[in-house]
């Protein structure tokens, strides 16, 4: 049998002759091209790439980390080679084989490019090599990682009212790339995704972002088509600025209004600053033009790193280097110097302004400190670091590592019906290590996310379906509260979308 914990070439000390026959035949790769788009449907058509098959001829095609999930709720339609034994279908004539084909080809390469970017083996959160893909799991305006159940990725489609064609979000290599960085991010740093910190959470939406951000660079077709948009001048509108187009545009639609900013689902373009998030409400307001739900806080981390990156395609332009050229270089070291941050950063709660300072940590170590000015006036522009922030030459990266669980009851008319109820939580002693006790922190943390509406109220004994875990708005709840020998306890969902 395949030990799905470990290897999937492992064979156990009582496997048959037979048994390790039909193994050598399922592992047996073969290179196969697949329908793939690195980046929006609404913005150019779709390409192709080629990728090592490791099931047999015949059956639904499983590469090295990606398989199809199966849910009797959802059936999906299987997908099956074309004449060619490859899996490339017309986009328009042929969208659901398309999608299927494009949602893995996009994982899959995204799991392999990211692989190169960090320097070792991928892990992951959910204890095993190869993610669950739903490629249409139903009808919702969204995507979505969980590494329940095994680890999946979940992709969805709903009809635009307007145009009355129907939308995937599988067919955006951007979407699927944004959640496969969830997925990375969660195996490089479990903890990320059960704090309860608005910086870690819009990381993790933040480093979705710029993982389909990455992929789009490193596509040279990409590269020629934004070089031609904006000259390398990435602070003009170009197709690597926005993300999601045909998602975006679907959802406006639908709620009559530009909901999102823009024909897309979120866009690096913009000027939004930090600031002390326990003063901000959920959404932006006239006072506040950032809210703190986590897609929103996630734009002023990612801002910042599109702005090292543009400012890294000028240096490279003025090096000598074309536009297209430029922009595919910066691509990769900005996410190099972010990948090393992550690996230097803390194991829980970690702030924008740790991964900055490990950011300007690993350019001096592993990068010859080319891109140190860069970064530290656009973290400095966005608030991120401030004054007097630099380099920290003496600090140990191990020693902001360090974290320790904390526990409290929820005392108060301001936690409304939540109160009594226990939450857990972890914190570090990162750079940005706020005063006071980790106990009253929390206790803020979560007087926040009641407000904002972020915490599933359940009763004792409720069934809780799939799609009682997303909001009116489609966001996922951050947190559940879950019942244990009649205590209320809050509990993360384990869903980010």
């Amino acid at each position: 049998m395949i030990n799905s914990i470990n290897s999937f070439n492992y064979v156990t000390n009582t496997t048959s002759l037979d048994e390790v026959s039909n193994l050598s035949a399922q592992a047996a790769s073969r290179e196969v091209e697949f329908s793939y788009n690195p980046q929006d449907e609404l913005v150019m058509d779709p390409l192709t790439v080629k990728l090592p098959v490791v099931s047999k001829e015949g059956e639904q095609p499983e590469t090295n980390n990606v398989r199809f999930g199966h849910d009797r709720r959802y059936p999906t339609q299987p997908l099956k080679a074309n004449e060619n034994g490859g899996y490339v279908f017309d986009d328009k004539t042929d969208t659901k084989n398309f999608v299927s084909a494009n949602s893995m080809a996009t994982i899959q390469k995204t799991f392999d490019d990211m692989k190169a970017v960090f320097g070792e083996d991928m892990s992951f959160a959910f204890g095993r090599e190869k993610i669950d893909l739903f490629a249409d799991h139903g009808k919702m305006l969204n995507a979505y990682y969980t590494r329940d159940g095994g680890g999946s990725l979940n992709f969805f489609h709903d009809t635009d009212p307007v145009t009355g064609q129907i939308a995937y979000s599988g067919a955006s290599g951007e979407v699927i790339s944004h959640e496969v960085g969830h997925a990375i991010l969660d195996g490089q740093r479990p903890n990320f995704m059960m704090t309860w910190k608005a910086d870690t959470n819009g990381l993790h939406e933040a480093f979705g972002d710029i993982t389909a951000l990455y992929m789009s660079t490193q596509s040279d077709e990409v590269c020629q088509l934004a070089a031609q948009q904006c000259g390398g001048d990435l602070h003009k509108d170009n197709c690597i600025a926005n993300t999601g187009e045909s998602l975006g545009t679907t959802i406006n639609h639908q709620v009559g209004r530009n909901a999102t900013g823009g024909d897309y689902v979120r866009t690096f373009l913009h000027d939004l600053k930090w600031e002390d998030p326990n003063g901000v409400p959920e959404r932006p307001n006239k006072e506040h033009p950032v809210g703190t739900e986590m897609h929103d806080w996630s734009k002023i981390f990612s801002g910042a790193h599109y702005d090292v990156m543009a400012d890294l395609t000028k240096r490279n332009m003025e090096e000598g280097m074309d536009a297209a050229s430029a922009i595919k270089a910066a691509g990769k070291e900005s996410m190099e110097i972010l990948a090393g941050a992550i690996k230097a950063s803390p194991e829980s709660d970690a702030s924008y302004r740790d991964i900055a300072m490990c950011m300007l940590k690993y350019d001096e170590q592993h990068n010859g400190g080319k891109a140190h000015d860069i970064i530290l006036r656009n973290m400095q522009n966005r608030n991120i670091l401030q004054e007097g922030d630099d380099t920290p030459s003496d600090l140990s990266m191990a020693s902001i590592s360090e974290f320790r669980d904390v526990t409290i009851t929820l005392d108060g008319p301001e936690f409304g019906k939540f109160s009594g109820a226990s939450v857990s939580g972890k914190t570090n002693g990162g750079f940005n290590a706020m005063s006071g006790s980790a106990e009253a922190t929390l206790a803020q943390d979560m007087k926040r996310l009641i407000k904002n509406g972020s915490i599933l109220y359940t009763e004792p004994n409720q069934k809780v379906t799939r799609e009682d875990m997303f909001d009116s708005k489609g966001n996922a709840y951050l947190g559940i509260v879950r019942w244990v020998d009649g205590q209320m306890t809050i509990e993360h969902t384990g869903i980010i979308s």
